[in-house]
């Protein structure tokens, strides 16, 4: 199988005010929605397909005839959406693995447990380090294809969406750091490309390598950040986008259990 990666765009906070994603421009475009119900867990499971299973040919996740994505660890996790009003479209999506506070899925632990071998963490990084109730993974985010792919010459609906196509990912981000913090979940691993790792902190997010690369759906390493951190260290220029963006998911999140 050839593997295909995507390193979606990030922007920096040098350039954020000079684009129209502003807070206002948030709330007036897009909405974040955690999946409660079923149809909208189904919906980020369908977008998670259309990007790692049709786009990138990833061999993960559980077979399924019904075009979704997903596997046993969307079981005890927080599914967002972002979703953009203009188009009904789901433009993004992202998770937050819990750890199970009973025995079978401690022991169990987060996803990059399942193919990445302990040994490669450096000391006392490895996620069994931390209370298992205060650990968590960032992972299947994604962004539909619509949203990376610009046509200058035909104006539509979807330009609120490629106006600024790069702080999708960047507000995919701030929603996991948001839900993590609402979450108490503070101690954040998630397997990234190191270049991509480097885009983060460049937009002020500051992921910290704890491990070896290894080969899984193209080079990628253990990466770790509290969340306490990187909430008080985002850059001026991002909190307000932030502050807008956990203002959308506070509201929702005394509804959803943490592990349902």
């Amino acid at each position: 199988m050839v593997i295909t990666t995507i390193t979606p765009p990030i922007t920096t906070p040098e350039i954020l005010t000079d684009t129209t994603f502003s807070p206002t421009f948030f709330n007036d475009h897009f909405t974040l929605i955690i999946a409660q119900t079923e149809d909208e867990q189904h919906r980020a499971f369908a977008l998670r397909h259309t990007v790692f299973i049709e786009e990138l040919n990833y061999d993960i996740g559980t077979s399924s005839e019904l075009n979704i994505e997903h596997d046993e660890h969307d079981q005890h996790s927080l599914l967002c959406l972002l979703h953009h009003k203009a188009t009904g479209i789901d433009v993004g999506c992202v998770r937050i693995v819990l750890i199970d506070p009973s025995v079978e899925q401690k022991e169990r632990g987060l996803p990059l447990e399942d193919y990445y071998p302990a040994h490669l963490f450096i000391a006392d990084t490895h996620p069994h380090y931390f209370p298992a109730s205060t650990v968590c993974e960032v992972s299947r985010l994604a962004v539909h294809p619509t949203a990376r792919k610009k046509n200058k010459d035909i104006q539509s609906p979807y330009d609120s969406i490629k106006e600024s196509p790069a702080l999708l990912s960047l507000s995919l981000f701030l929603a996991a750091t948001a839900m993590v913090g609402l979450s108490q979940r503070y101690h954040v691993f998630a397997m990234l490309e190191p270049r991509f790792s480097r885009l983060l902190k460049a937009s002020g997010l500051h992921f910290y390598q704890v491990g070896g690369v290894i080969n899984y759906c193209g080079s990628r390493a253990p990466y770790y950040i509290d969340q306490r951190v990187a909430e008080e260290s985002l850059p001026i220029k991002i909190k307000p986008l932030y502050q807008t963006i956990k203002l959308q998911l506070e509201a929702q999140l005394p509804l959803t259990s943490p592990l349902h």
